[in-house]
């Protein structure tokens, strides 16, 4: 898959693009994607996608939400669906102030040469997000390409949405949160030395550091596991917070860890880049009394795991 980050005239001559921000790649995102796929196919054009780098609402509103997916995650999930190009931009004050005309000429058809656009039905563009599908498909009349809108998706009949989806998460509930993710939800960073206090206890951990922007989930332990760089699935046990028992002072570190247990599990993967699925909230982070009651409940989550990858 192509990858651009500058707009520039005639990066393809032919297209059929889908438009979004997409972030975590959803059931509803797949449909716009995969009807652009379709389209490039049936039109004998190319397959493409116009994002953004950066969520728009960090420039229009001050403050962007947190993230289901880094551009790297939305970028491999657009290749696996059959995108061969991707232009990503960045949420700039200077693209903000374009018109949807202005944004449509300058950054669909000259750059990208779209003979087909999909959106989502809710999506925006262009200054004060005044375009919109029924927009597109004015211009399209006038500019030779055809528009598809797609319908809202439903999970378990609920709708699909990021913002439902980022709350599910926020509210511990991984298993529909996942449901309808369409796949587990993952967080994806390096691994980094930590105090070793999970080595000392026998249940030796990697510390993963991600990206600011990711969503991260409450603080407590989660079922899940850990993809190796290599593409090795691990079932882990991940723990999310401020470790309370090794804290004397009561009082809570500023930055929470995301430390991973991977079970049956050995070796070096300090540097490496790991990606920790989160299947299940297992229970909140608690302060045990001493390492033994510590010890002996790691345990117990690990069993736990395993159970949860048999059943």
């Amino acid at each position: 898959m192509q990858i651009h980050f500058v707009p520039k005239p005639r990066l393809v001559e032919r297209s059929a693009i889908a438009l979004g921000f997409f972030d975590g790649v959803h059931p509803g995102h797949q449909v716009v994607i995969g009807k652009a796929v379709s389209e490039a196919k049936s039109l004998g054009a190319t397959a493409g996608v116009v994002t953004f780098a950066d969520h728009p609402r960090g420039l229009t509103r001050g403050q962007a939400p947190l993230l289901l997916t880094t551009i790297e995650q939305r970028l491999e999930l657009f290749r696996s669906l059959g995108i061969e190009l991707a232009l990503v931009l960045t949420f700039s004050e200077e693209l903000c102030k374009l018109s949807p005309a202005e944004y449509v000429q300058d950054v669909l058809i000259d750059c990208m040469g779209a003979k087909s656009i999909s959106v989502g039905h809710n999506h925006h563009f262009g200054r004060d997000r005044e375009g919109n599908a029924e927009l597109l498909r004015q211009m399209g009349e006038e500019c030779n390409f055809v528009v598809h809108a797609a319908d809202m998706v439903y999970v378990q009949g609920l709708e699909v949405s990021s913002s439902r989806i980022r709350d599910l998460i926020l509210n511990k509930d991984m298993e529909l949160a996942n449901q309808l993710l369409g796949r587990s939800y993952s967080l994806r960073g390096t691994v980094v030395g930590g105090e070793k206090r999970g080595r000392q206890l026998g249940f030796p951990t990697a510390n993963v550091d991600i990206a600011f922007n990711q969503l991260v989930p409450p603080t407590g332990v989660y079922v899940g596991s850990t993809r190796l760089i290599d593409g090795r699935e691990q079932a882990s046990v991940i723990n999310i917070g401020n470790r309370p028992t090794f804290n004397a002072s009561g009082e809570q570190e500023k930055k929470l860890t995301i430390e991973s247990h991977l079970l049956d599990f050995e070796g070096d993967l300090y540097g490496q880049t790991v990606e920790v699925s989160l299947f299940k909230h297992l229970r909140d982070e608690q302060k045990f009394v001493d390492l033994s009651a510590l010890t002996n409940q790691i345990a117990t989550d690990c069993q736990i795991a395993r159970c949860y990858r048999v059943c």
